[in-house]
């Protein structure tokens, strides 16, 4: 009877850490999915300016290069409205896009100065049309380069100065593409940890 009473037990314990670690793993999916900063973003083009909101999602990864250098990685997400201060057709464009981003700390720590790259994929609803430019397609890569600082005190806010080029990379024409200079402010929900 003993045996038993110790099976029971161990078998309890085992079935009250495998629901506690099941409550943890919800929890943990629930909070993946929820963004871990959120940020604003003014651009400019020849004839067009940009407001962009978006969220970005940390990867939680890190690779070392060289003896200092680190490079992190996280998704965004963004929503942008284009207006051409002038135009024919369709001057006003709602953009939506997901990009996957590698980012470089020189001095290995994951505040101050850093670079960061990317290529993703947007959809531009209507077509984008200024004076001078038309594009084909309503799907359009964007990529970016950006220097930026993220500030070493209080909550880590950051800011970027971007350069980001949209265009269809030839799968139709005519294919202008289009160039944006744009300065990006990113907020993190929760205080920074590392």
């Amino acid at each position: 009877m003993e045996t038993y009473l110790r099976i029971a037990a161990a078998l309890s314990l085992a079935a009250a850490a495998h629901a506690a670690q099941a409550a943890d793993n919800a929890v943990d999916s629930t909070k993946s999915l929820l963004p871990d900063a959120v940020f604003v973003q003014l651009g400019r083009a020849s004839e067009t300016t940009t407001l962009t909101v978006g969220a970005q999602w940390n990867w939680n990864r890190h690779w070392r290069i060289g003896e200092r250098a680190l490079v992190t990685a996280y998704g965004e997400l963004s929503l942008g409205h284009w207006r051409a201060d002038r135009g024919r057709g369709h001057a006003i464009v709602t953009q939506i896009g997901f990009a996957p981003v590698l980012r470089c700390w020189p001095s290995g720590a994951k505040t101050g100065w850093f670079a960061e790259g990317a290529i993703g994929v947007n959809a531009l609803t209507p077509l984008y049309r200024t004076r001078d430019k038309r594009f084909s397609t309503a799907f359009n890569f964007g990529d970016h380069i950006a220097f930026g600082y993220r500030m070493r005190e209080g909550r880590h806010w950051e800011w970027l100065l971007r350069l980001q080029h949209f265009s269809n990379a030839g799968i139709n024409h005519p294919n202008p593409g289009e160039n944006f200079v744009q300065l990006r402010v990113v907020v993190p929900l929760e205080r920074f940890d590392g």
